[in-house]
């Protein structure tokens, strides 16, 4: 008989194999059709930049769940890259922001492309899943995320 505890074993083992792959992608450069190689880290920031262009640099930190020293220094790496413009508004001079150039717009639209075509099969699978279905994972993925926040504490 298939025990709780075989269950546990199994899950523990395919959330190792799903956090170990996920890292290997983190590492994985990939160029989104513009001539520059970057990580996921560079083109999801610039992807938050591109759909929240109202955000403050610290709101950006917060929507990317990086710390702000992490977030500046991507940020910066961006700038250098030409894919951002780093900004201040003429009333606040505290505020740093950030929008996307036309080459960063062609990495942002280049990046829709790549997923378009590469998550085509996982789409198609989540589009399939009823209500309930979707609301199991979800909760499962939200608690499993909490559970890993602990190991940060």
């Amino acid at each position: 008989t298939f025990s709780m505890d075989n269950f546990i074993k199994e899950m523990d083992e395919a959330m190792v194999q799903l956090c170990n792959c996920r890292e290997l992608v983190e590492k994985k450069r990939r160029d989104y059709g513009i001539g520059i190689e970057m990580l996921p880290r560079e083109i999801h920031l610039l992807e938050v930049v591109a759909n929240h262009p109202k955000l403050n640099a610290y709101e950006l930190s917060v929507k990317t769940s990086l710390w702000k020293g992490t977030f500046s220094k991507v940020a910066n790496r961006l700038v250098e890259m030409g894919l951002l413009e780093r900004y201040q508004n003429e009333d606040n001079h505290k505020e740093i922001f950030y929008r996307v150039t036309p080459l960063g717009q062609n990495a942002y639209e280049g990046h829709y492309q790549f997923h378009q075509r590469v998550s085509l099969n996982t789409y198609e699978y989540f589009r399939n899943l009823d209500q309930r279905e979707r609301d199991i994972i979800l909760q499962f993925v939200s608690h499993y995320t909490s559970y890993l926040q602990e190991y940060l504490k």
